[in-house]
């Protein structure tokens, strides 16, 4: 295809030179604008007030369906929850199958069929169109509430919410927009193990009636199917859905602060900040500034070559990315916001330099080629999107839902071709503010906070106002208590050592092997993992999966050491092996230099006071004030040019052969979390000096 774009190219300017000459010392003027054919869809009403497209395209014999029943956002308050359960419920079990009948026979027909409080969708070969529409209305309308699906999906949601309590990214997803909307709008309440546990089944069917209503919604029909087929089926499966639509509520106000400021949360365990800068944004998309604020936001931070992008990664090395978005409005305000994830040493920096990349887009004209460049690509890839008949058709059905001029994308190109550097530096000091924004953290506070009340922004400090995981005010934490007179770092450890048995028990220890499930947040499969060590330094760690075998494999024995995932070897470096010779025993405490190591605190971690002692730089052990127990691990190193901490604690200790082992381990670097659950811990067996070869 390109090829032949190319040569018609060739032959037009051919063409074009044998019969003119060209003046070189002016610049050629731009062509028309092109125009976007959205190929309209067909339109028709049902009775019951269901406003039906159907966007036929005979190309592929497919044919997909998506029901929108133009909901507006509920709020759920004290049994916050209830939608997700009942979209979790709905189309698994229905009055005519079982969910596992109901799931084969989706499978047997190689489609796609879902359905939620506010719509659903299908998929499917042409040929199968009758059948699995079919299915869809079974499982939209003659669906089988079950209180045992009920319990287990309840159980599935609660599950996540756990896992996520203690995890900076899950937290921050709950508390920007409790704080920014807040806690008593349908955009800023938190689902909780209370409200999960106070919706009844009659809550869920209730919920399924009051919202699954026809009036108000659309249906979009694309792929090889024609008018006559679509009003057959929905003749024939829908005919019995009877008008009615949902009220659309009043929502609380809110506004933005009057000055900026920083909401915090700590989260002790925190190795790295989640941020977000926010503020209220009034722009819809009938608005005439719309185009031009698309632009202007991608000049911001809608792309990687962008002012934010350019200044927080490839500048300061801060982030592996950050990202600005500039929402519309419908049904109430939306938000402008900036969002990263940065290291806890760089915070402070992180903050105020976003907020001076803000001030900077209304300060300073960009630069027109910056502007050349991004209006190219909003119109390839907008072009581009419009080869495609379901975007087409998804158009014609955001033209109804958002209540937009008929011709709104047949002039896209136009009006993201006009947008101006006026009209950028316009919009952005109308969309985008610094002075009265939200900065929302989510991060370990013993590390960020003294530094974030140092921040100096329009001539005056910033206020910091705490809350927390559940977004309710609270006063400022205590990150450092007061050391006890006679607490040393020597003392600690000796507490600790002490704490595990002894160190004639620990000193009778010459192996250790553990078996251990491993669980790596997000991923389907449960891995299994052996490790074992022998003194003084010798370790051997085998990761395997079922039906995979071994799929990871890391040993040192003494001397030399490698790593191995997929049968490919790599030795180790020689600050790995370095690092892995500096160790003297099994357990770190016995051959550590005290007079090296220094307490830094007496700090909080899950209620606990914890002394944090520093072995070297970037490196910190963690041990519990009253038991002794060591409860975390620290390390900050460099990989590929961005300096990434990982986190380990441990918890869980069980007594093996006279001393404490910790059978629970989890590990936390950047975004990855990986769990360790030991099955078995063996001391003095099952272990050679093969095992590390």
């Amino acid at each position: 295809m390109k090829k032949y774009i190319l040569h018609t190219l060739i032959a037009v300017l051919i063409g074009f030179s044998a019969n003119a000459q060209i003046d070189r010392s002016q610049i050629p003027s731009s062509g028309p604008t092109p125009e976007v054919n959205l190929r309209d869809a067909k339109e028709f009403k049902l009775k019951n007030g269901l406003t039906v497209l159907v966007a036929t395209d005979t190309k592929f014999p497919v044919v997909s369906w998506s029901l929108n029943l133009n909901n507006p956002p509920v709020f759920e308050g004290s049994k916050a929850g209830v939608q997700s359960l009942t979209g979790a419920l709905l189309g698994k079990e229905t009055l005519k199958s079982t969910k596992d009948e109901f799931a084969e026979k989706v499978d047997f027909l190689g489609a796609s069929v879902s359905v939620n409080p506010n719509g659903g969708f299908g998929y499917c070969l042409t040929k199968y169109q009758e059948d699995v529409f079919s299915l869809f209305a079974e499982a939209a309308f003659k669906t089988k509430f079950t209180q045992e699906e009920l319990d287990f999906e309840k159980e599935q949601l609660i599950e996540g919410i756990k896992s996520g309590e203690n995890s900076a990214a899950a937290i921050a997803g709950n508390v920007r927009g409790a704080v920014f909307y807040g806690k008593n709008h349908a955009a800023g309440e938190i689902v909780t193990e209370e409200t999960i546990n106070n919706v009844s089944l009659e809550d869920v069917k209730q919920f399924y009636t009051d919202r699954f209503k026809p009036s108000n919604g659309f249906m979009l029909f694309t792929g090889d199917i024609t008018v006559k087929e679509v009003k057959k089926l929905l003749k024939k499966y829908m005919k019995g859905w009877k008008s009615g639509s949902v009220t659309i509520p009043e929502y609380p106000s809110f506004e933005d602060v009057s000055t900026t400021e920083i909401n915090f949360v700590d989260v002790p365990n925190a190795v790295q900040t989640e941020l977000a800068v926010m503020s209220v944004s009034k722009l819809k998309m009938t608005d005439k500034d719309y185009h031009a604020c698309l632009v202007a936001n991608y000049i911001l931070g809608g792309a990687f070559g962008s002012y934010l992008n350019m200044n927080l990664r490839e500048k300061n090395g801060y982030t592996y990315g950050v990202r600005s978005s500039l929402g519309t409005a419908r049904w109430y305000n939306s938000s402008f916001r900036v969002t990263t994830k940065v290291r806890n040493s760089v915070t402070d920096s992180a903050v105020v330099e976003i907020l001076k990349e803000i001030k900077r887009i209304k300060a300073e004209p960009v630069d027109n080629e910056l502007l050349v460049n991004a209006k190219a690509k909003f119109l390839g890839n907008f072009i581009l999107q419009s080869e495609d008949k379901t975007v087409a058709a998804r158009r014609a059905l955001s033209i109804k839902t958002n209540k937009l001029p008929e011709d709104f994308y047949k002039n896209y190109i136009a009006n993201i071709d006009a947008v101006t550097i006026e009209d950028v530096q316009r919009v952005s000091k109308k969309y985008f503010s610094d002075d009265n924004v939200r900065v929302v953290l989510v991060g370990k506070g013993s590390d960020v906070v003294e530094n974030l009340e140092k921040i100096e922004w329009n001539g005056k400090k910033l206020p910091i106002k705490f809350f927390d995981k559940d977004a309710n005010s609270v006063e400022k934490p205590v990150f450092s208590k007061p050391i006890p007179a006679g607490v040393t770092a020597l003392t600690v450890m000796e507490s600790y050592i002490t704490a595990i048995g002894g160190l004639e028990a620990i000193n009778a220890v010459s192996s250790v092997n553990i078996a251990a499930n491993v669980n790596i947040e997000g991923m389907p499969f449960k891995p299994t993992a052996t490790i074992k060590k022998m003194s003084p330094n010798m370790s051997s760690m085998e990761m395997s999966i079922a039906g995979m075998g071994t799929v990871m494999k890391q040993k040192y024995n003494g001397t030399t050491g490698y790593s191995e995932q997929q049968g490919k070897k790599a030795p180790m470096s020689e600050n790995e092996l370095s690092e892995n010779a500096k160790e003297k025993g099994l357990f770190p405490e016995t051959y550590l230099d005290a007079s090296s190591i220094s307490i830094v605190s007496l700090i909080t971690i899950e209620g606990a006071d914890v002394y944090k002692l520093m072995i070297k730089e970037d490196s910190f052990r963690y041990y519990d004030a009253n038991s002794g127990l060591l409860v975390r691990t620290e390390k900050t190193e460099e990989a590929q040019g961005q300096k990434v901490t990982s986190i380990e604690d441990l918890s869980d200790y069980r007594e093996v052969n006279g001393v404490l082992f910790p059978y629970e381990q989890k590990i936390t670097s950047g975004p990855q979390i990986i769990g360790l659950s030991a099955t078995e811990v063996i001391v003095n067996g099952g272990v050679s000096a093969e095992d590390f070869n």
